[in-house]
């Protein structure tokens, strides 16, 4: 009974020596020893075309959120104390910043022009175009002058990025200037 103990042990050990071996042959280099400048991350990417972006005087910052109803996150971020109502709260007193919604029928549909308030057949006509029409919900996009500044997906994002993104824009809103 030892020796086919003995047997066993030893098997369960090449076995891990041989499982140890492979993981080190498999192991990467960190990215850092690869490479002095590291790719941007997407969030970088959206954030530095935040920042290179000018509102002027009277131009609207405008919110598109991509909703439906049977979206639970969707709902977590409609209502009075929530996503949506701090951000009608805010806009009471920046009214350079409007919100619209475009809410398709369900998740598994595709957005219709619709969908879509009159204000942004524009947009419709743009993700028709493009064949953009099944967003993932809830999406929130920033525009500025019809040019899209950020594009985020998830309810999270909305803390993360979305608001801060608004604010700063409307925070670094160039205003013409008092002897003109």
């Amino acid at each position: 009974m030892r020796n086919s103990m003995s047997v066993t042990v030893k098997w369960v050990l090449a076995t891990l020596f041989v499982a140890l071996v492979m993981v080190l042959v498999n192991a990467r280099v960190p990215d850092e020893v690869r490479s002095a400048v590291p790719a941007p991350k997407p969030k970088d990417a959206w954030a530095a075309k935040v920042s290179q972006t000018t509102v002027a005087e009277g131009e609207v910052i405008e919110l598109v959120v991509h909703s439906a109803p049977d979206c639970k996150y969707c709902v977590r971020w409609k209502g009075p104390f929530a996503g949506e109502g701090h951000f009608k709260s805010w806009a009471r007193t920046h009214p350079g910043a409007q919100l619209f919604i475009v809410e398709r029928a369900s998740i598994a549909s595709n957005e219709a022009p619709d969908d879509y308030p009159r204000e942004l057949q524009w947009l419709s006509e743009q993700n028709q175009k493009d064949q953009r029409l099944h967003p993932g919900t809830p999406m929130f996009e920033i525009f500025v002058a019809r040019n899209l500044v950020l594009r985020s997906y998830g309810l999270d994002s909305w803390d993360d990025a979305v608001f801060p993104a608004i604010k700063d824009l409307d925070a670094r809103r160039s205003h013409g200037d008092a002897s003109h």
